[in-house]
């Protein structure tokens, strides 16, 4: 059995995930390393990310890798608790802002 990816899906869900995080591709160059013209290009579909690139995408986006080669309909895999789906759609300085704010509730 033939398993491929739908290249057209992750294409989308890609582009999808960094503008409700409200990122450029120039932002997730400079958190991954992955040059913007090549961001461009996997988000195109003209290529295909390397194995690597894939996972710095994933946690940079803070995404399923699950969701983006569309085996799931969750991007993330913290479940459907509210909280957690209401952080996920914020921009990511605001959502480092709630992990701060978490974190220093911990040390108290």
């Amino acid at each position: 059995m033939l398993i491929e990816m739908d290249s057209e899906l992750f294409c989308a869900r890609l582009k999808e995930i960094r503008t409700q995080r409200k990122m450029t591709q120039q932002d997730i160059s400079e958190k991954t390393g992955i040059p913007s013209t090549s961001i461009s290009h996997i988000e195109a579909g003209s290529r295909k990310p390397s194995l690597e690139n894939f996972y710095k995408l994933v946690v940079v986006l803070n995404v399923s890798a699950d969701y983006l080669l569309g085996r799931t309909e969750h991007f993330s895999d913290l479940g459907t608790d509210p909280i957690s789906k209401s952080i996920q759609g914020l921009p990511e300085s605001e959502r480092e802002m709630i992990q701060k704010f978490i974190l220093s509730l911990q040390k108290t």
